[in-house]
């Protein structure tokens, strides 16, 4: 019969500054605080810690000190068991995060995109934290507990949930810890994966002139592309010649493709979105934008 874990609180003393933490350390409840390997970059860090009154495993050394079980509540452990993670397909796959929040000084919601740093299952799921524009010393650790709704997009979903800041935390780069969701919408975004590229392409337009672009995203089935020249409207038809490397060996694609949407201003660089005509394509290009997006899922 195993034993019961115990667990030993922790003093500003236990906590190596500049360090990495060599074990995880947790909150009264059993809940994960920060993992072993957490960097606790400052004494801001570490005060931030020790406000959780945190806690850490009990070892063999530790049989001199007072040791203590978590307070779990055998109901709550057998509902917890049942319940399923809803971002279990999420990972390092996450290609965009937009925050929905709104301050107490704003009319309006704002809609934020942040970038996904990771997730802790069934804990937390850590964002960078955007900037607020609202003066020295309003931080983000002044609106800890406020609502917030995200909208996360990774393969071919959307997946929408809402949460609370948990926490701010200004080092090694400002981010938030979210609280974990106990449920998420999830949709189909798009038809086919697709990656981020910074791929140099050519366009050649229905007119005969030929312009440079940058491919930002691809899929097998279309991309985004991002210039400084005006490509057209919707629907408007064109050619995209360009180069992709795979297994280490450059392939060159012309594809006929159509724009579907287009955003930006002329004084600003224009962003369309493209869709490939995969009937005018030949199988051979189809494969190869098949095995450039997969190889490089797999290299994520």
């Amino acid at each position: 019969m195993s034993k019961t874990p115990r667990y030993i609180y922790l003093s500003e003393n236990d906590l190596p500054l500049g360090a990495a933490l060599p074990w995880s350390i947790y909150l009264r409840s059993g809940e994960l605080l920060a993992p072993a390997g957490f960097m606790v970059a400052d004494s801001i860090v570490a005060m931030r810690l020790m406000m959780a009154t945190p806690m850490r495993a009990a070892t063999e050394s530790d049989r001199s000190a007072t040791t203590f079980e978590v307070e779990q509540d055998p109901v709550a452990d057998k509902v917890a068991l049942k319940t399923s993670d809803p971002l279990q397909y999420l990972k390092h796959n996450a290609e965009g995060v937009v925050l929905v929040f709104k301050l107490p000084s704003d009319f309006e919601p704002r809609k934020v995109q942040v970038d996904f740093y990771g997730r802790i299952p069934l804990q937390s799921v850590i964002v960078s934290a955007p900037p607020l524009g609202l003066g020295i010393g309003q931080t983000w650790q002044n609106f800890e507990g406020m609502p917030v709704s995200a909208q996360v997009i990774f393969g071919k979903s959307l997946c929408i949930f809402k949460t609370t800041v948990m926490r701010y935390a200004a080092l090694p780069s400002p981010h938030l810890f979210l609280r974990y969701p106990t449920e998420a919408a999830t949709q189909p975004f798009r038809q086919t994966l697709r990656v981020d590229a910074r791929i140099p392409a050519s366009v050649q337009m229905a007119d005969g002139y030929t312009v440079p672009a940058l491919i930002t995203n691809l899929s097998g089935s279309g991309c985004a592309v991002a210039t400084g020249f005006v490509l057209g409207q919707a629907g408007a038809r064109m050619t995209m010649t360009f180069r992709v490397k795979i297994a280490d060996k450059a392939q060159m694609l012309t594809v006929p493709c159509v724009i579907r949407s287009v955003k930006g201003k002329l004084s600003q660089q224009m962003r369309y979105g493209v869709e490939f005509d995969e009937a005018a394509m030949d199988d051979a290009s189809k494969q190869v934008l098949r095995s450039y997006v997969y190889e490089n899922l797999a290299e994520r």
